[in-house]
């Protein structure tokens, strides 16, 4: 996708915000926020516990005499989340610099891919599994509602998966661009790819350590279920586990959706809208609910954006 065309959906995502806004009443919005006041610190604080256990999964896949400390991933984390949530860039785009960054810090090129493609895959293989609990909760709350995203969602988990271990694991899709490569004589991306394999196939050697990456990455969907009810709630506007639950899942989905939009602009809140109704909130709230996401994201990301300006300054060789 060009510059120009993201820079386009940009536009576009961040005028739909505008007309939502436009024709919300801004009164009960504003007095929405004047509720949140010194908790918006708090959600900061869950914010920083998901992306902690975000870390925590990365570091799982590392083994321990190649594992730099914690403290030294969680900045590549939080700088690769910083990048996707609010720079106008494809949403793997913080994938790339954090693998680039630990590539710099820790170990060679070809392993740091593979411990990020391996941690990616399995943030989306959570992120399929707890889509699909939403929409079974999506039918539970609304007979309206259709089995059929929960069939398909549910049918996506296996097939992900098998697909995730063929191409990353088995490597079928590696073996073949390898192939292709010799035999149209390019040496070196034949060697770089060769590394590559071989870099997958020693992260995942460890099935206790992808067990471990999973888990984490579901404590931090957890999470972030957690900071979407404490949000409602320091607005006045509480609601059930279950509902957040559906709510958070969705939008997120509704969001991945819409990758071509940098940062999924409009869409998360119009789905937040449109789900509003479900859980007993009003437009306004679902609204604000995902005008507070934003501000998070932004309070968030733009400080990792200066931390990783100042991580590239420091550009220290790759450890042994």
């Amino acid at each position: 996708m060009s510059r120009a065309l993201r820079f386009l959906a940009l536009l576009c995502g961040i005028g739909l915000v505008a007309w939502l806004v436009s024709r919300a009443d801004i009164a009960a919005l504003l007095g929405i926020f004047r509720r949140i006041g010194w908790g918006f610190a708090a959600i900061l604080a869950l914010r920083g516990a998901a992306v902690c256990s975000d870390t925590a999964a990365w570091a799982c896949l590392l083994p321990p005499q190649q594992r730099p400390p914690f403290t030294a991933l969680l900045p590549l984390r939080w700088v690769g989340e910083s990048i996707n949530t609010t720079l106008p860039a494809a949403q793997i785009g913080g994938e790339v610099v954090r693998a680039r960054l630990l590539q710099q810090r820790v170990c060679g090129s070809a392993y740091s891919a593979g411990t990020v493609a391996i941690d990616f895959c399995l943030s989306l293989l959570v992120q399929i599994i707890f889509t699909s609990i939403g929409f079974l909760l999506l039918v539970r709350l609304s007979a309206a509602a259709s089995l059929w995203p929960t069939l398909v969602c549910t049918l996506l988990i296996p097939l992900f998966a098998v697909a995730s271990w063929e191409l990353l694991v088995r490597q079928r899709l590696l073996a073949a661009a390898t192939g292709w490569a010799k035999r149209l004589g390019q040496h070196r991306v034949t060697g770089a790819l060769r590394s590559v394999g071989e870099a997958l196939r020693l992260v995942a050697a460890s099935r206790q350590r992808l067990a471990l990456s999973l888990a984490w990455h579901s404590v931090s969907w957890l999470v972030h279920i957690g900071e979407l009810w404490l949000t409602l709630w320091l607005m006045g506007a509480a609601i059930g586990v279950a509902e957040a639950a559906m709510l958070e899942s969705l939008s997120l989905a509704a969001r991945s959706a819409a990758f071509l939009i940098p940062s999924g602009w409009g869409a998360q809140e119009a789905a937040l809208i449109g789900l509003a109704g479900l859980t007993g909130l009003a437009p306004e709230t679902a609204l604000a609910l995902g005008l507070v996401k934003r501000a998070r994201e932004f309070a968030v990301g733009l400080p990792g954006l200066v931390a990783w300006a100042l991580l590239e300054r420091r550009r220290p060789g790759p450890s042994a």
